[in-house]
């Protein structure tokens, strides 16, 4: 995930987090990281298995429409997990017709629906 205060962009680790310890700033944190919320934290139909630390895969909430999945770029393709793709297809049907999820990797950008994944057309 980007990082503006930081010039951070998506895809990258952040100069920030020490492996196994987490994020060596946190109390200075810039306010983007403070507002973030990871969707693990708040969903409980999300077990231990898709933790991102596990899954490599981080699920939030940019706005009142979406639900992002972003893949970690160390990890590309860490969204064809079967318990990942079924999560995705879980939170598809469980949205509705006039939200998305949108899945995010490697600069690639798809659109989960309740069947399939396609690519988000571009234009």
């Amino acid at each position: 995930m980007g990082v503006p205060e930081l010039k951070k962009r998506p895809c990258l680790k952040c100069s920030h987090v020490i492996d196994g310890k987490g994020c060596s700033i946190y109390e200075e944190r810039p306010s983007s990281c403070a507002k973030f919320i990871c969707g693990w934290l708040l969903d409980p139909n999300m077990g231990p298995d898709l933790k991102p630390d596990k899954c490599h895969v981080v699920f939030y909430q940019v706005n009142e429409q979406h639900i992002t999945a972003s893949c970690d770029a160390d990890y590309p393709g860490a969204w064809r997990a079967p318990n990942v793709l079924a999560f995705l297809h879980h939170l598809a049907r469980s949205l509705g017709p006039s939200r998305k999820v949108v899945l995010l990797e490697m600069g690639k950008t798809w659109i989960v629906s309740e069947d399939a994944i396609v690519p988000a057309e571009t234009g």
